[in-house]
């Protein structure tokens, strides 16, 4: 099976980085090839229904396309979502096929806030919805993340990392039914 995950912000110290990084490696240690979208990948000139789709949104339609689930690691921005990232979804989007129907995706988030990033949550789950994925009913929300990520992005509260791994494990469940379905 192979996951791509996508996200992050395009800041080096970012929380959503580390969380990033500890969300491809737990999953890698479950079994699935994991293929990552995020930084430079991501710095995608402004969609232009105009212009052909550059090369960065051409190369995430292909990542996209040749999984079978994504995890978005988003930041929130003034509780929305970020630009870069929207950006990118869609600009991809407009190509075909869409990667988007049907694909599962488990929605990640930290904050040094009380939320955790949930609000972003909240409307990508409206954008994943009219482009016809699967959010995972649960999502990631790391809450105090400053204070509640270690330099590797493992939470270091207890609850709050059995509730990434519990998180990962529905992802990858609903990931496998919907991949052995006909």
């Amino acid at each position: 099976m192979k996951i791509a995950i996508m996200g992050g912000s395009l800041r080096k110290g970012s929380l959503n980085l580390r969380l990033l990084g500890h969300i491809a490696r737990s999953i890698m240690a479950l079994g699935p090839k994991v293929r990552i979208a995020s930084g430079h990948e991501l710095r995608i000139p402004l969609y232009d229904a105009d212009a052909p789709p550059p090369h960065e949104a051409v190369a995430l339609h292909n990542l996209l396309t040749d999984s079978q689930a994504l995890v978005i690691v988003s930041p929130e921005y003034n509780a929305g979502i970020p630009a870069h990232l929207k950006n990118a979804v869609d600009w991809v989007s407009t190509m075909t096929p869409t990667p988007f129907r049907g694909l599962p995706v488990l929605l990640a988030s930290a904050s040094p806030g009380a939320f955790g990033g949930a609000r972003a949550q909240m409307q990508w789950r409206a954008t994943l919805a009219n482009l016809g994925a699967i959010a995972l009913p649960g999502g990631i929300t790391v809450p105090l993340a400053d204070r509640n990520l270690d330099a590797d992005g493992v939470p270091l509260d207890p609850r709050t990392a059995a509730e990434v791994q519990k998180a990962l494990a529905a992802f990858l469940d609903l990931t496998g039914k919907l991949a052995a379905r006909p």
